[in-house]
């Protein structure tokens, strides 16, 4: 939602399919720091979605209505979240495949994610796949036309970070989570001119 159309629209994507999932966890502690920070949010949450797999040359129009209330989201999007469990040294593979969607925004007005923040998250179990994780995502984001938030909030050992009910026990990451939700909301409100020219 463009500027003076009312709050600027933050979605988040994340989680696993994973009931307890680490990653969802910190997701939604992000946007509740972004709708602290003044914004709209929008949970789209991979294990309540159940997204099929992207099959390419296939019409949007052929699959589930899971998929076209994604693909609408982030096109209403000012901003996003992604957060993704760090699997075999990379992002979960759940996450790379909603994020193929994204396709079906190429010929918009403003294309893929065009002028539009993205902050990223990641979890782990290990030291390392988080942040790996995290920097496939900063290749994703940039080859859609997005600009990555200037936090990026790997979490490792997240076993250790989180109660058995998502509370987050480490101070220093929930820090970082709340300063992330906030960050993409002032960095968001930077492109909104840009986005009202190009018909956002």
């Amino acid at each position: 939602m463009a500027l003076g159309q009312g709050k600027l629209h933050v979605v988040g994507v994340g989680g696993t399919l994973r009931e307890h999932s680490t990653s969802r966890w910190a997701l939604e502690r992000a946007l509740q720091s972004a709708a602290e920070a003044g914004a709209s949010t929008e949970l789209l949450a991979l294990n309540d979605l159940r997204l099929p797999m992207y099959e390419p040359g296939k019409r949007l129009a052929e699959y589930t209505a899971s998929v076209q209330r994604f693909v609408e989201a982030v096109r209403r999007a000012d901003a996003m979240i992604w957060s993704t469990a760090g699997y075999h040294g990379t992002l979960a593979g759940v996450t790379k495949n909603a994020l193929e969607f994204i396709e079906f925004l190429s010929k918009d007005a403003r294309p893929y994610l065009s002028e539009r923040t993205v902050g990223l998250i990641a979890t782990a179990g290990g030291d390392i796949a988080a942040v790996n994780a995290i920097g496939a995502m900063v290749h994703m984001v940039h080859s859609l036309r997005g600009n990555v938030a200037p936090l990026l909030v790997p979490i490792p050992v997240a076993q250790q970070v989180f109660d058995t009910n998502g509370e987050i026990l480490d101070p220093k990451w929930l820090g970082r989570l709340d300063q992330l939700g906030k960050l993409v909301v002032t960095s968001a409100q930077k492109w909104q001119p840009l986005a009202i020219k190009l018909g956002a």
